[in-house]
């Protein structure tokens, strides 16, 4: 009867625990959710960096300036330039739904067409960005990057379907671009460097920038959620 007895305050916890979750507010909801996880997330990082310097206190030794000048040049660019994707994701399909077309607003269909011309734009011409890429210098073609898809936001002003076609093309070649030419640019600069002969510090430096990539997500769903 006892454990019977325990079961059902347990459950009916968890039943009011829910119940309380369910009726929150989603933005509210949303907030409590993240902060409960970074601080979590903060906990065991720190945790983690403890047991190692205990480890690794003998093998200890100094990064080399030059690597410290190619993670700050690379990582603030890198995270500015994830953070322009992650924030004109929200809008686009708004922004085409909200368009009007010979006087008939554009249906499903035509934003669905709209969104698969980019994939097939980034399909398509992948390959032959990354050939180019390689051929004219990856840091050109990170600038060719930040322009392309600034054009391709820019034509979402146009009521003309013909330039958001357009547009949508230069997105997936602005894509293809932004998920190549940042990372090769980066390898090639840690191997001319020369302090890096083992990877050991790009490694690194990925790792730094892909979970910095999840914080500026974040950030950018709630700058996009204040615009």
């Amino acid at each position: 009867l006892e454990i019977r007895g325990g079961a059902a305050a347990i459950g009916k916890t968890v039943s009011d625990f829910t119940s309380q979750f369910g009726a929150a507010d989603p933005q509210s909801l949303f907030n409590s959710s993240l902060v409960s996880l970074a601080l979590v997330t903060i906990v065991f990082k720190l945790l983690q960096r403890s047991t190692s310097d205990g480890r690794d206190a003998a093998k200890a030794e100094e990064k080399p300036a030059s690597i410290k000048s190619l993670q700050a040049r690379f990582l603030s660019v890198f995270w500015l330039l994830r953070c322009s994707d992650w924030l004109q994701g929200p809008y686009f399909y708004e922004v085409y739904t909200s368009k009007i077309f010979n006087g008939v607003p554009a249906s499903m269909a035509l934003v669905s067409k709209l969104f698969l011309t980019g994939f097939a734009s980034r399909a398509l011409f992948g390959p032959s960005v990354g050939r180019a890429s390689d051929q004219y210098g990856r840091k050109k073609a990170t600038l060719a990057f930040c322009v392309i898809y600034a054009l391709g936001a820019l034509s979402t002003k146009s009521p003309l379907l013909s330039v958001l076609l357009l547009g949508r093309v230069l997105s997936g070649v602005g894509t293809a671009l932004l998920f190549s030419a940042p990372e090769s640019w980066l390898v090639g600069a840690a191997q001319k460097s020369g302090d890096d002969p083992d990877g050991k510090y790009l490694g690194e430096t990925f790792g730094m920038a892909y979970a910095g990539d999840a914080i500026v997500a974040i950030v950018a769903g709630q700058l996009a959620g204040l615009a």
